[in-house]
C-alpha cells in the first residue's frame, strides 16, 4: 500500500498512541471485559498494563506500530535495543491501515523479539527490526508469533466475564464521597510516586477492584490497590468502610488502602491501613452484599485492624520493599 500521507515524520508520535488505543480498544471488546486496561501515569517505557480478570494476571506491553508497508509487502517494526528491558513483557507490533490494525498482529515476548530480530548498530546505538507479513503460515520465523487481528485478545488468554456491578456505597447526607475518594485515590498516588523504583498506571475506565497499579522497574513485579476514603467531621463521624461482596476479587497482589481525610482541617491523617485482599474477609463484618470495615469515629484505628496500620508517609517504601 501507498504511505499514509497523513501521518509525516512529525505527527510519529500520534500515530503510535492511535495503534496503541486501537490495540487497546480490541482487547476490551473481544474480551467483552475480561480484559481491563492499566495507563502509565509517568512514560518509563511500557506503554500500558493488560489485567486479565479471569485469574488476576497482569501483561506489561508495548505498542509498535507502522502506518505503511514496505515495497515488497511487509511491515518494518525497528526499535533501539536499550528500549527492551523486561524479558517478559510483551510487544504488539501492527500496521494502522486506515481505521483499523491491520489483519494479523504480532504479539511476541521482549526476549523472543530481542533473538529473532535483525540487529544493526548505528553511530554506537544498536536497533532491532522485526519484518513481517500481513498473513499466517509460511516459513518466516515471525510466523509463529502472528494471531489475526479479531483474535487478538485470545493470545491474552482471556473469556468474557459479566458485568462488573459499580458499587454504589450509599453517600452520607451532605457529602461528596466521589470527590472525596478521587482525593483519596491521588494522595496514594502521590505517596507511592516518591519511591523511584515503582512505575504507576491507573486502569481506564475505573471498573475494576484495582484502582491504582505499582510495577517495580527492576523486580517487574506488580501490586493493585484498591483505594478507600474515610472523612470526618463534627457533623459526620461514621467511619465506615464498604466494600460490595459480588465485584470484589481477592488476589495475592492486591491490597486495600484506607485513607482517612480530616473535612475539618482539609488533611489526611498520618496513618493508612493497608489490608491484603485475600485478608479483608477476616476483619470485616458482612452485612448482605457488603463486606463492612469500622473504624473509630475520627481516627484510622480499630482492634481489629490495627495490625494492618502503616504510615501514608512511608507508603511509597511500604510497597516498594514488598515488590523488591
Amino acid at each position: 500500500m501507498e504511505p499514509d500521507v497523513r501521518w509525516h515524520h512529525g505527527h510519529t508520535l500520534a500515530a503510535g498512541q492511535v495503534a496503541e488505543f486501537k490495540v487497546w480498544a480490541e482487547l476490551v471488546r473481544q474480551s467483552m471485559g475480561g480484559l481491563h486496561i492499566f495507563l502509565p501515569l509517568r512514560d518509563m517505557g511500557i506503554d500500558g498494563v493488560v489485567h486479565r480478570l479471569s485469574d488476576g494476571s497482569y501483561s506489561a506491553v508495548q505498542v509498535k506500530a507502522r502506518t505503511s508497508l514496505t515495497p515488497v509487502g511487509q511491515v518494518h517494526i525497528t526499535v533501539t535495543a536499550s528500549s527492551l528491558m523486561d524479558d517478559q513483557a510483551l510487544v504488539v507490533a501492527t500496521l494502522v491501515d486506515g481505521e483499523d490494525l491491520g489483519q494479523f498482529v504480532l504479539v511476541v515476548d521482549e526476549a523472543t523479539f530481542r533473538t529473532l530480530a535483525a540487529h544493526d548498530t548505528v553511530e554506537g546505538r544498536e536497533y532491532l527490526t522485526a519484518a513481517f507479513e500481513l498473513h499466517s503460515g509460511g516459513d518466516s520465523r515471525w510466523a509463529p508469533y502472528l494471531v489475526a487481528r479479531e483474535r487478538l485478545a485470545e493470545r491474552f488468554g482471556t473469556a468474557a466475564v459479566a458485568e462488573i456491578a459499580r458499587v454504589d456505597e450509599g453517600a452520607a447526607a451532605g457529602v461528596d464521597r466521589g470527590r472525596e475518594g478521587f482525593l483519596g485515590e491521588m494522595e496514594v498516588v502521590r505517596r507511592l510516586a516518591e519511591a523511584e523504583s515503582l512505575n504507576l498506571f491507573r486502569p481506564f475506565p475505573d471498573l475494576e477492584t484495582v484502582e491504582v497499579l505499582a510495577r517495580h522497574i527492576s523486580s517487574h513485579r506488580f501490586l493493585g490497590l484498591q483505594v478507600k476514603t474515610v472523612g470526618w467531621d463534627e457533623a459526620h463521624l461514621e467511619n465506615r468502610v464498604y466494600v460490595r461482596r459480588s465485584s470484589f476479587r481477592t488476589s495475592p497482589s492486591t491490597f486495600i488502602c484506607v485513607v482517612g481525610w480530616n473535612r475539618d482541617l482539609g488533611r489526611f491523617e498520618d496513618d493508612c491501613l493497608f489490608i491484603p485482599s485475600v485478608e479483608l474477609s477476616d476483619v470485616a463484618r458482612v452485612e448482605g452484599e457488603w463486606m463492612m470495615l469500622e473504624l473509630v469515629p475520627g481516627a484510622m484505628r480499630h482492634r481489629r485492624t490495627d495490625r494492618y496500620r502503616v504510615s501514608l508517609l512511608s507508603l511509597g517504601q511500604t510497597v516498594e520493599s514488598i515488590l523488591a
